[in-house]
């Protein structure tokens, strides 16, 4: 006998104003210290309350949101020991990551990883930087995907809760000089050249954490103590 049951996959509204927020937040749209009022958020997604809020609370939960006395939520703040030291632990799991990627990673894989880089340069010369920085966001996906270390990725991602300005791409001459480093990184991996990669990667990762301090206020690292 067949069965009657059937699994439906849908994603809860909350989950999908949750999505929305968190991408909001790191692309810089929502930044830090800014009030997270439910019923405005609610009006510029279309949706009721009771989804914005359970978002809210979600991304509390992630580090995300605080809710402060008598003020309601707002974008966290993280403080600049907590962005050190996630760009730090960002840095060490990258060069661990690296370390298996030139082994792995193929010549079909890389030429789809140039045209991505090619095509986000285009949009960032442009102005188009929001999808510029979209395109960057799925460059590192498919690095690490086709590698086999999708997790490793995830975790590296959600260390960037700490820094989410550092995801975007806040200028077209950042844009350019970051594209620029990961094409570089393309072209060790190509010759299996690990003591460049990892010299490239390093300062990729570097440049990264001094423009982040540097929004933030703080100091600017030095080789060892970046990420």
């Amino acid at each position: 006998m067949g069965s009657c049951l059937s699994v439906t996959h849908y994603r809860p509204l909350s989950q999908v104003v949750c999505d929305q927020l968190r991408q909001a937040i790191h692309t810089g749209e929502l930044k830090p210290g800014q009030r997270l009022i439910q019923a405005e958020l609610a009006d510029r997604l279309g949706v009721s309350r009771i989804p914005v809020r359970e978002a809210l609370q979600r991304l509390a939960e992630e580090g995300l949101v605080e809710y402060r006395p008598r003020r309601g939520a707002a974008v966290r703040r993280p403080t600049l020991e907590e962005v050190e030291q996630a760009l730090a632990t960002a840095r060490i799991l990258v060069r661990a990551g690296m370390q298996i990627i030139v082994e792995r990673i193929t010549v079909a894989n890389i030429e789809s990883l140039e045209r991505l880089l090619t095509a986000g340069l285009r949009l960032a010369h442009s102005g188009r930087l929001a999808e510029a920085t979209a395109l960057d966001a799925r460059y590192h996906r498919e690095l690490y995907g086709a590698c086999g270390l999708p997790k490793l990725w995830e975790c590296i991602e959600g260390l960037s809760q700490y820094y989410p300005q550092g995801r975007r791409m806040a200028s077209e001459a950042r844009a350019t000089v970051a594209m620029s480093e990961q094409m570089e990184i393309l072209a060790a991996l190509r010759r299996r050249d690990r003591d460049t990669l990892l010299d490239v990667a390093d300062r990729h990762l570097v440049n990264n954490a001094r423009a982040v301090l540097l929004e933030l206020g703080g100091g600017v690292p030095d080789d060892r103590a970046a990420g």
